[in-house]
């Protein structure tokens, strides 16, 4: 009898709401915006739909809205052990870090049409393009899922590296990633193998229980 191969699960969640504008680039370093009265509450419905887990490792980006929803979920699993790596930190845009839309392209406008029109591949100064982003986060991910093979773990995470993170997993095109909707505090679980890698859930919250 052919054994199976022992795979690791690796559940992603992505960091509830915050009240940082939706049409506005997040600057980390100079803003870093707590989750809102929603985003907690969404982190909550996580946390719900995350027990039964037990202690397991978290991995965690440090900023603050990402480090309140782990700070949620392992309420379920109170002797888990966090680990915060900046691997998992969301896309870096340099120059156009902490501004509006409108103000990129007003004052950047021949950028802004190259990332309109390429916006997987389009780098802005002291920036990362998305296959840079993939070339942080893929490795980190990949690592980990070797080194807890057999067990579960999770991580916390943005939307970004979630959906690079998924893409990859799934063998898909990088450039393809938009296509994935990932809601704020939604999970996603991906088993992965030593030969191949399985989707076991996308984009789930509780939300979708009413």
């Amino acid at each position: 009898m052919r054994e199976k191969e022992r795979s690791t699960r690796v559940v992603f969640v992505r960091h509830g709401e915050t009240d940082f504008p939706t049409d506005k680039i997040y600057c980390d370093e100079v803003e870093d915006p707590p989750l809102n009265e929603a985003g907690m509450c969404q982190a909550g419905q996580a946390e719900e739909c995350l027990r039964g887990l037990g202690p397991v490792m978290f991995y965690v980006s440090p900023s603050l809205r990402t480090r309140m929803t782990a700070d949620v979920l392992m309420s379920a699993s109170p002797d888990s052990t966090v680990v915060y790596d900046e691997s998992l930190c969301e896309r870096r845009f340099g120059a156009w870090e902490g501004l509006y839309f409108h103000e990129i392209e007003r004052d950047f406008a021949v950028e802004y049409q190259e990332w309109k029109s390429d916006q997987a591949a389009f780098k802005p100064t002291r920036g990362e393009s998305v296959y840079d982003l993939a070339d942080r986060v893929v490795p980190f991910v990949r690592e980990v899922a070797a080194r807890h093979r057999g067990e579960t773990v999770v991580v916390v995470a943005h939307v970004g590296p979630i959906r690079v993170l998924l893409s990859e997993a799934l063998g898909m095109p990088i450039s393809y990633y938009r296509q994935l909707c990932i809601d704020p505090a939604s999970i996603a679980m991906v088993d992965y193998g030593i030969t191949q890698n399985n989707l076991v859930l996308m984009n789930f919250h509780k939300r979708h229980w009413v």
